[in-house]
């Protein structure tokens, strides 16, 4: 079995790619829908409680006040990150493909690039990547916050084994995707 990430940062197409993989009948594990879940279980809810208040169950608050307050988004990074790769580790036990794809944004701001076969990096220019997390409802500023938390697309570009640049159409990016299956089988 082999695990490839597909990582990139916040509005780089990460997710579309991931889209794409899927109607080609390829596996995909969703780092954020693992969180998602996580998020539901009573140990984190009483963690973001006792942390941060109660009114921080709601994700989207949560979201916003970690991303403007970067000592509190370390401590709870601190306690999810490990919460969030044995999860990944559970789904992935006994799944029978030969090809396992993670959509995980946050692979080398946590050190997790040991885990995975090959990398992927979706990339945009900036404005493209700030317009489409406004589209998902965030301000302008909190995009920006959002990306200052982030390793910079080119470090990220450079560790990476592929780089898939998205700044065209999903018809473009759907292109570079089919011509670089042949790359993982």
């Amino acid at each position: 079995m082999k695990l490839i990430a597909i990582t990139g940062n916040a509005g780089s197409g990460k997710t579309t790619v991931s889209n794409i993989l899927r109607e080609k009948g390829y596996f995909v594990i969703d780092a954020d829908k693992v969180v998602h879940k996580l998020l539901e279980t009573e140990e984190v809810k009483k963690f973001i409680i006792e942390n941060f208040g109660e009114a921080y169950l709601d994700r989207r608050k949560l979201s916003d006040y970690l991303f403007k307050n970067p000592d509190e988004m370390d401590k709870y990074e601190k306690f999810i990150r490990e919460k969030v790769i044995i999860a990944i580790n559970k789904e992935i036990t006994g799944i029978d493909e030969d090809l396992i794809f993670i959509d995980a944004a946050l692979v080398f701001e946590y050190g997790l690039e040991y885990l995975f076969d090959k990398i992927i990096c979706v990339i945009a220019d900036e404005e493209n990547l700030i317009e489409r997390l406004k589209t998902k409802g965030y301000s302008e500023d909190t995009a920006r916050m959002i990306h200052l938390r982030q390793l910079p697309q080119k470090e990220k570009a450079k560790r990476s084994d592929i780089v898939i640049e998205n700044n065209g159409t999903i018809e473009e990016l759907k292109e570079k995707v089919l011509k670089l299956i042949p790359n993982f089988i």
